[in-house]
């Protein structure tokens, strides 16, 4: 399954990319998967990967689509909007959400963000903001776990093997 990432950095979109939930690591994106069936509509928890566990999710979902959070050191570090594209209602909740965290987040700019969320029409989308700078390599297993957790929740809601 294809899906769409932006990422969000002070002010304006810092990347956008294509990924292929095939081309990622099965059994990263499976462990995500049964993840976020076992839980209901909120939860927060230790990443399931051996040796991530001092690394948490929280995801909160709406309807069809959902927020996720990456904590680590007890402070959240990226923070994630998923629109699978099911329900235009659903993926504008989530997409609000993370709009109004980076307004908070980043204060209030002397110039209007050079970004809408609610504008970005690919989907399924997963639109990130990074939150904390943090060395590597838990930045670089963040953004990964983030990556898989999109495809693992796009193909729950979605379907797909």
């Amino acid at each position: 399954m294809l899906f769409h990432e932006v990422t969000i950095r002070i002010g304006s979109i810092a990347s956008r990319r294509t990924h292929d939930s095939a081309t990622l690591l099965p059994a990263t994106v499976e462990n995500f998967r049964d993840l976020v069936q076992r839980h209901g509509v909120e939860f927060r928890g230790p990443l399931p990967v051996k040796g991530l566990e001092h690394i948490e999710l929280a995801l909160a979902r709406a309807g069809s689509a959902a927020m996720a959070t990456f904590w680590a050191g007890g402070a959240p570090v990226i923070s994630s909007a998923l629109a699978p594209g099911i329900n235009p209602g659903d993926d504008r909740k989530a997409l609000e959400g993370l709009q109004s965290l980076i307004l908070c987040l980043f204060g209030d700019p002397p110039a209007e963000p050079g970004f809408d969320l609610l504008t970005i029409p690919d989907r399924p989308l997963l639109t990130t903001v990074p939150i904390a700078a943090l060395p590597n390599p838990d930045r670089a297993i963040i953004t990964d776990a983030a990556t898989c957790l999109a495809a693992a929740f796009f193909l729950s809601v979605l379907g797909g093997p």
